[in-house]
């Protein structure tokens, strides 16, 4: 199915039809379901225009299936390819069109979460180029130090670990073979679904119990992640930041004084920092069930002016500002992420 969508969005892209499709997508909508019970054709006019926001993490060229990234190169040409086909503007920008109904056709956002080092090394670089704006999520305690986020303990966990099989993890009874790359793919990711499910206590302990059950150290001892000086002169270059939280965890699972204090020291840290004013939030993980009204209402209270999910849709001005949409561009050919644009943005409107 991969490779015969690969074929179909190559043949629009060589015959010139991506153009066109984006144009309609600007235009029309397909209908949600219970409109399109009503009749035919089950599209419809755009009442309002739309924003896309790209999520992206890592660009580097280490090729770690435990944690993927773009390559400097694939990075780089859909970047240009935005920079020629579409409206990059900042977060902030975007959110001034949204709250006018003022969006410009092609309008898109490039947003990172987290704070990775090679941000800087690696997509500050093509960024300042072009030039496209951007915003960088910090999950600031691990800015400026050794500190790893507890979800790359994980992933170091299972890269370094020699072990042939996981038993009793994520649950008793639960085997994983660990026998090749894939497997341990596989078993991290059932890893991970457990340890998003869970309280912050229970995930440490439960990290604690995978380290040890795959014979492994608690993270690699290099810096995976931004300095302060790194934030700072991506700062003065144009690149925007704001609060991913101090530590990353799961906001649902968090007591009201835990969600309050993740949320407000991460702003003030990095308002410090800059002597900027941090207005944009991106939960954690950021599924649907990351984050409740409580999290809404403090950052409301707060001073944010909006926050992003990982929940896929574009954002017009219906969209409540504080679960904005973003979809993640995984696509290593061209014609297929010039193709996953348009057709998201013309069928996952609502």
């Amino acid at each position: 199915m991969n490779q015969i969508k690969k074929l179909l969005a190559w043949l629009a892209w060589t015959l010139g039809a991506l153009s066109l499709f984006r144009e309609l997508a600007n235009r029309y909508q397909v209908k949600n379901k219970i409109e399109a019970k009503v009749d035919f054709p089950f599209i419809k006019s755009r009442c309002s225009r739309a924003v896309q926001i790209l999520v992206y993490h890592r660009v580097n060229d280490d090729g770690d299936p435990f944690f993927p990234a773009l390559t400097v190169a694939e990075f780089k040409k859909q970047m240009e390819f935005i920079a020629e086909e579409y409206h990059p503007y900042s977060l902030d920008d975007a959110i001034e069109s949204i709250e006018a109904d003022n969006i410009p056709d092609n309008a898109i956002v490039v947003t990172f979460d987290d704070g990775y080092r090679d941000n800087f090394q690696n997509a500050f670089p093509i960024l300042r180029e072009l030039p496209i704006p951007a915003v960088i999520f910090l999950a600031t305690d691990a800015i400026g130090s050794d500190k790893c986020l507890w979800h790359d303990v994980v992933f170091t966990a299972f890269r370094t670990t020699q072990a042939s099989t996981l038993r009793d993890f994520p649950h008793r009874g639960s085997v994983y073979s660990l026998r090749n790359t894939s497997d341990k793919v596989t078993a991290q990711r059932a890893a991970l679904e457990f340890l998003w499910s869970v309280s912050e206590d229970e995930r440490a302990e439960g990290i604690d119990r995978l380290v040890e059950s795959l014979e492994v150290q608690h993270c690699e001892k290099q810096r995976l992640m931004l300095s302060w000086d790194e934030v700072g002169i991506m700062y003065e270059h144009g690149i925007s930041f704001g609060s991913h939280t101090v530590t990353h965890p799961i906001l649902t699972g968090l007591s009201g004084a835990r969600l309050r204090s993740e949320i407000v020291e991460s702003k003030s840290l990095i308002e410090g920092r800059l002597n900027c004013n941090v207005r944009c939030f991106a939960y954690p993980i950021g599924r649907a069930q990351d984050f409740d009204q409580r999290a809404k209402a403090i950052l409301k209270e707060n001073g944010y002016r909006c926050a992003v999910t990982t929940m896929s849709g574009v954002n017009d001005s219906q969209r409540d500002l504080f679960e904005l949409r973003r979809g993640t561009p995984w696509e290593r050919d061209l014609p297929s992420f010039a193709m996953k644009l348009a057709w998201y943005k013309f069928a996952q409107s609502q």
